[in-house]
């Protein structure tokens, strides 16, 4: 602060097959729920565009469909490896392409790692089109379905018969076949396939219904669960931006799925039973009030219902990493937490600068508890989604002439400690409506809380070393910000996942400000004082200063309104 120191197929019949654009999921659940939790592996790839001449059209939300799914899968404590040819752009990420060849070679990484237990989930999810042909053996037809990468060749094809390699299809059967031999336990299969014709546009992954022949029942061991029953289309939605299965399947998974009825209470854990029940009842409703039609998913083979897919408490549990992603979507926006493990640390500047005031020389802390911490600093847009106001009202409040830089992932500033509260009982009374979050209770962090979490295990003047010509990468600050704020999450993150906790905008925690730093145990700053605490430093202030390292502290009045000042979030069970 500059007072005191200065961021899908569609089934069409031509040459007598059937072309369907299909979601393919397969998970591999826990066989002995009571035993410790086993590891947590997935692959998903969604396949947009396809080779020129090849009749499959560019299909429009599968990237969203793997997209969001990779999020839902890593807070669920999943270690996630996403091929989508957006990804695959990303320098060193070429392999990640999804081509025929790549996709094989990081399914076979997963499915043959000889430490895979009974207890380890793997699941696979594949997003684009499908094709189904007929397998002729004399007078015998026999179906056969393959997932179509983005370098598959189907433009000459008539029979099951004629598929080569250099088709570059992926067989589901060479699909049954990798997971049968897989050392982990049971497999979920799920298939977000229209059972008709893509190459007219539609509100379908296909139009004109025809029939298709049902797929091979799965394996022992192996349940499979399809978006719709045979001569039924599979929708998709422009609003959702998914397809219709495909989005309660991810919601699902998010928390929807895990409400009480009469036979179980909600628990914090989303089984099969769960999953099956909640996405065949919602995508069977939303299809038939918006689109009038009959969309009804079946879910099929042998399995327990009972076995968890996901748990939605996982970071809640001893077990957890420190830095474990949890995503929580609130009015249609993910936020991103981080668990924050309880543990002891040094408060204050290990190495102050001269000039630096002795109320950042360095104290012992414990505490005692974990927590969730925000990712980034709010945002304009959470802060209108929740307070229904914008930043340029904030900006009329505040008697401000002037912004610094406006866009829904920049930081809200402008906001003074009371209206940062005012945002944390409306956020909360949000959090009371979603299943998954509803034991969670938001607030501003204390300054001890605040602290720990910047430094993620470090003990050094920055959280990233001691060295000042590395803030560039971390932190916007005066040299390098243009005299503004910037979109939050573009520096890279401490150890425990959390960026822009050095510079952007300064944030407000939950203390009043005492010329002393409070040691021990949870401390908290005095009871009542004439400013509340501040930390992190903001785009007005400079590397010399000070202002970006960790230990560094501040305060200011509780009804400042300044335009490098905001605040992040941290996140706790109820009660506690």
């Amino acid at each position: 602060m500059t007072n005191s120191k200065a961021a899908h197929g569609a089934c069409f019949q031509g040459w007598g097959i059937v072309h369907c654009l299909t979601l393919l999921a397969l998970t591999l659940v826990h066989i002995q729920p009571a035993q410790a939790a086993g590891k947590k592996y997935a692959l998903i790839v969604g396949v947009t565009a396809y080779r020129p001449g090849q009749p499959l059209p560019k299909l429009p939300y599968t990237e969203n469909d793997a997209n969001e799914l990779a999020k839902v899968l890593t807070g669920g404590g999943y270690k996630v490896t996403l091929m989508t040819q957006a990804v695959a752009k990303v320098d060193g990420n070429e392999v990640l392409a999804p081509m025929s060849d790549f996709i094989r070679d990081q399914l076979d990484l997963i499915l043959t790692n000889p430490n895979l237990k009974s207890d380890d989930i793997v699941l696979v999810a594949l997003a684009g089109h499908g094709v189904q042909y007929e397998f002729l053996d004399g007078d015998q037809k026999t179906p056969k379905f393959y997932f179509c990468p983005t370098d598959a060749d189907i433009s000459k094809l008539k029979t099951a018969n004629d598929i080569t390699a250099s088709n570059n299809l992926l067989d589901l059967s060479e699909l049954y076949t990798a997971l049968n031999t897989s050392q982990a336990g049971g497999k979920l299969l799920l298939v977000d396939a229209c059972r008709n014709d893509p190459s007219k546009p539609a509100v379908t992954r296909s139009t004109s219904s025809v029939t298709l022949p049902p797929l091979p029942p799965p394996p022992g061991g192996i349940a499979a669960f399809f978006s719709c029953s045979a001569n039924q289309r599979a929708f998709e939605d422009s609003t959702l931006k998914h397809g219709v299965f495909f989005h309660h399947v991810i919601q699902a998974l998010k928390g929807d799925a895990d409400t009480a009825t009469a036979k179980r209470p909600a628990d914090g854990q989303i089984s099969l039973a769960e999953l099956s029940e909640h996405v065949s009842s919602a995508t069977y409703d939303f299809v038939q009030q918006k689109f009038r039609a009959k969309q009804a998913p079946e879910l099929k083979g042998e399995f327990r219902l009972s076995l968890p897919l996901m748990s939605l408490a996982a970071g809640t549990s001893a077990t957890t990493k420190p830095g474990e992603l949890r995503i929580i979507t609130v009015k249609g926006i993910d936020t991103r937490w981080h668990w924050i493990p309880p543990g002891e640390f040094k408060m204050g500047n290990p190495m102050p600068k001269v000039g630096r005031p002795s109320d950042e020389n360095q104290v012992d802390v414990t505490l005692s508890k974990g927590f969730w911490m925000l990712e980034t600093e709010v945002t304009q847009e959470l802060w209108t989604a929740v307070m229904d106001t914008t930043l340029e009202q904030q900006k009329v409040k505040a008697n401000s002439t002037k912004l610094f830089g406006v866009g829904p992932k920049y930081p809200m500033y402008c906001i003074n400690h009371q209206e940062a509260l005012e945002f944390c009982t409306k956020l909360n009374v949000l959090l009371r409506a979603i299943p998954a979050a509803t034991e969670l209770s938001v607030r501003l962090p204390s300054e001890a809380e605040w602290e720990y979490a910047a430094r993620a295990g470090t003990s050094t003047r920055y959280y990233w070393g001691d060295q000042d010509a590395e803030a560039d990468l971390y932190s916007w600050h005066e040299g390098n910000s243009n005299r503004g704020a910037h979109p939050v999450g573009q520096k890279e993150e401490n150890e425990w996942g959390l960026r822009d906790m050095s510079g952007n905008v300064w944030e407000w925690c939950s203390d009043y400000f005492t010329k002393t730093l409070v040691g021990g145990t949870d401390p908290r700053g005095p009871t009542t004082a004439s400013d509340r605490v501040i930390r992190g430093g903001g785009w007005r202030d400079t590397i010399s200063s000070g202002d970006l390292q960790a230990g560094t502290r501040d305060g200011a009045p509780p009804m400042s309104q300044d335009g490098n000042l905001g605040f992040r979030l941290a996140c706790s069970s109820i009660g506690d």
